[in-house]
């Protein structure tokens, strides 16, 4: 038998210990958040082109525009039209042009009824897009989930050419019988409404008449040589989130992503990468100016994941869902923005082609520096000083964001990163000298290379490198007048971004991993990890991803960082969502189809901890057999909540194969009132139990809504009014994690 005590509050709980980390891979962006369903909609597609892994230096990667992948045309030519186009390492080259497009940085589609063989039996010509993770090589994989009564949403710009030509449009299912009903129109300028230069832009609302895939399908009606342009094509579920409200009048979100993803309680969004920050190659870094404005205004960019997809390229970044629309989610989420930047050099992952720009160089300055400072106009400047806020408030948002921290580089390390963070940091304090910067400790979660960046932390928290710590807010004080940045974060004067991803045996054993960092304004933010089992060498494979004993082994991690919550201010999990057909990583947070949500076990167990979370941090005693038992106790007071209710939340992971039978006391009051004050009753328990086979996993399949592995128990009751410990007896299943909460 084992007893735990949970007794006196031993410091705040970071508010922010628990967030997500969103990157677009696995096709989590394009293809899951985005909620429109056609591929490479604008006729913008850019792709990697990789070489394998053979020593071709710079040559592995590179980049190439194919403005008509994901299309298929059948009975007519199309011709990629525009006035630039991006060249080898992302280079804008100018091109001819016939017509001018809907903004400089788009390109469009001419399409001409004749030239190519119409397939046999078809009525008209046509122009089929398949969606994200359809196959255009097999007609019959199509990749647009329709639901019965849903009402989905068509729009596009158009522009005649020559000649008359209608155009008739509907969605397709395997046997080619519509799934929607359809819509057919006259390309003219009476179609819709007037844009620029001839183009009108038309809008239709489409009915599902079955719950199918399916591929849009546009059947062109018309003469030979008939001609017209076509751009900007779009197809969602009108119930999308943000439906309605004009700040969302761009990007749209697909909603039960978001909603699983809101599930988690998230504190923060940390985006847009991840590896994507930084790229693989010159000119494949992540470009936050290219992701705002109107949609065909922003340049797409290469997906630097394409290369781990296993069709290998058919992943660009459209950049429909850009920082506004990040920010807008972090905002609909209750939770604090850390956008990541490029800091100057590119991917030093193992096997890339890291490069460096000169720190002294006019490029670095002029523009690597400058993203810094014009991001934090556009997410907190005055429109009417601010030329880039006045761009957030032409988009629909004209109150300041609040952003408070950034990220300087992804996964960077040595000597040169140290020197390129400094001098980033330096001019960001210069704008805003309490925007909390967040260094990088690169990807390698052991001491020895991470000395580097944390000797340097430790110096800037010691007043040491002039002009790189953050200053403490003054605006913000808890309930004792401490002036800190938020109550329950502190004021860190810098961040440390470790990662880790490794076998369920290292993430146990790191369960006391915080107990010796030193407390000296330095903050560790735990910004990617996944016990996956990549740096023990484990098999990487869907067979052997997202296990429960993986989930058990964050969890135990997780209570460490709870304990520890004074110096480890945030964690978030990597990587967050995956595409069952797109996995690049096969171990992910939450998976989907294009018409099915299935959370994995690891966010089953991160989702008890984190929507079950305190504002206190509370003394744990165990007396006892305590191998394979790690606990942790948050929790909070009338004073949070304005009420009389005392609040505790227990967590316990057993991750052994026995049950541990366990006796809880949880005292009532506080002789420290001064911390964290409660008072003297309790009146609920809820007591939440998670249990599974150590090697099963949730699945999910390309269809249908999957299977669920897990056994979840819970049992609540009402107890007496009562002075002194709550005492309890609970037995902990093996492999399982247990939530006791008091209230």
């Amino acid at each position: 038998m084992v007893t735990i005590t949970v007794g006196a509050p031993t410091h705040p709980a970071s508010e922010r210990l628990y967030g997500v980390f969103f990157e677009d891979i696995n096709h989590g962006a394009d293809g899951g958040l985005n909620a429109n369903m056609v591929d490479n909609y604008s006729f913008d597609g850019v792709y990697l082109h990789h070489e394998s892994l053979r020593l071709k230096g710079a040559d592995r990667w590179r980049i190439e525009a194919d403005p008509l992948r994901g299309w298929r045309f059948d009975g007519v030519t199309a011709t990629s039209c525009g006035t630039e186009i991006r060249g080898e390492r992302g280079r804008r080259v100018a091109t001819d042009c016939p017509a001018p497009p809907i903004h400089r940085n788009s390109r469009y589609a001419r399409i001409a009824i004749g030239g190519l063989h119409l397939t046999e039996c078809a009525a008209h010509p046509s122009i089929e897009n398949y969606g994200y993770g359809g196959d255009l090589r097999r007609a019959g994989l199509y990749a647009m989930s329709i639901m019965r009564d849903h009402t989905y949403d068509f729009t596009a710009a158009v522009r005649p050419v020559n000649g008359k030509v209608a155009l008739h449009v509907t969605v397709i299912g395997a046997d080619d019988r519509p799934i929607v009903d359809d819509v057919r129109f006259d390309v003219d300028r009476f179609a819709g409404e007037p844009m620029r230069d001839g183009w009108v832009q038309v809008r239709y609302a489409l009915t599902g008449l079955a719950n199918d895939y399916g591929a849009l399908h546009i059947d062109v009606i018309g003469e030979p040589g008939a001609t017209f342009d076509l751009d900007c094509v779009s197809l969602m579920d009108a119930d999308s989130w943000g439906a309605g409200d004009p700040k969302w009048r761009y990007g749209r979100l697909r909603r039960d992503l978001v909603e699983s993803i809101a599930a988690l309680k998230p504190a923060f969004v940390r985006f847009p990468g991840g590896c994507i920050v930084e790229g693989v190659t010159p000119g494949n870094e992540y470009r936050w100016k290219d992701t705002v404005g109107a949609l065909p205004a922003r340049r797409q960019q290469a997906n630097m994941w394409a290369y781990k997809t296993p069709d290998g390229g058919m992943y660009s970044q459209s950049y429909q869902i850009g920082f506004y629309e990040y920010f807008c989610l972090c905002e609909d989420l209750g939770a604090k923005p850390l956008p990541t930047l490029f800091a100057g050099i590119t991917c030093q992952s193992p096997y890339r082609d890291p490069k460096h720009v000169d720190t002294d160089s006019d490029w670095f300055r002029d523009v690597v520096v400058q993203e810094y400072l014009d991001l934090i106009d556009f997410a907190n400047g005055d429109p009417d000083e601010s030329p880039w806020a006045a761009v957030r408030r032409d988009m629909g948002h004209p109150e300041p964001f609040g952003l408070d921290m950034i990220g300087v580089g992804n996964e960077n390390f040595g000597a040169d990163y140290v020197e390129k963070f400094d001098a980033i940091s330096r001019a960001v304090h210069g704008k805003d000298p309490h925007m909390l910067c967040v260094m990088s400790a690169g990807l390698f979660p052991f001491r020895l290379p991470m000395r580097r960046t944390w000797n340097h932390a430790h110096a800037v928290a010691a007043g040491q490198v002039p002009g790189v710590a953050a200053m403490p807010g003054d605006d913000d004080v808890c309930g004792d007048g401490r002036a800190v940045r938020e109550p329950g974060f502190g004021s860190p004067s810098i961040l440390v971004d470790e990662h880790a991803y490794h076998s369920p045996e290292w993430f146990i054993a790191q369960a006391h991993r915080f107990d010796d960092y030193r407390r000296d304004g330095t903050g560790v933010y735990f910004g990617e990890y996944s016990a996956n089992g990549y740096f023990a060498a484990q098999p990487q494979n869907y067979d052997h991803a997202s296990q429960w004993r993986s989930a058990l082994a964050e969890a135990a991690f997780l209570t460490g960082c709870e304990r520890n919550s004074d110096v480890v201010k945030m964690t978030s999990y990597a990587p967050l969502l995956s595409h069952v057909t797109a996995h690049g990583w096969e171990q992910n947070l939450i998976e989907f189809n294009p018409a099915h949500v299935r959370p994995s076990v690891n966010y089953e167990a991160e989702r008890l901890f984190s929507a079950n979370y305190g504002t206190c941090v509370y003394d744990c005693r165990i007396d006892g057999d305590t191998d394979d038992l790690y606990v942790s106790a948050t929790g909070d007071d009338g004073r949070v909540h304005d009420d009389d209710r005392m609040r505790r939340f227990v967590k316990l992971v057993n991750t052994g194969e026995r049950r541990i039978g366990v006796t809880l006391n949880v005292t009532s009051r506080d002789d420290d009132r001064d911390t964290c004050d409660m008072a003297d009753t309790s009146r609920s328990l809820h007591v939440e139990t998670l249990t599974a086979d150590p090697y099963a996993r949730n699945t999910l399949d390309y269809t249908g809504d999957g299977h669920d592995c897990v056994t979840r128990t819970v049992r609540d009751s009402t107890l007496p009014e009562a002075d002194g410990p709550v005492r309890m007896a609970l037995v902990l299943p093996s492999y399982s994690i247990t939530l006791v909460r008091l209230s």
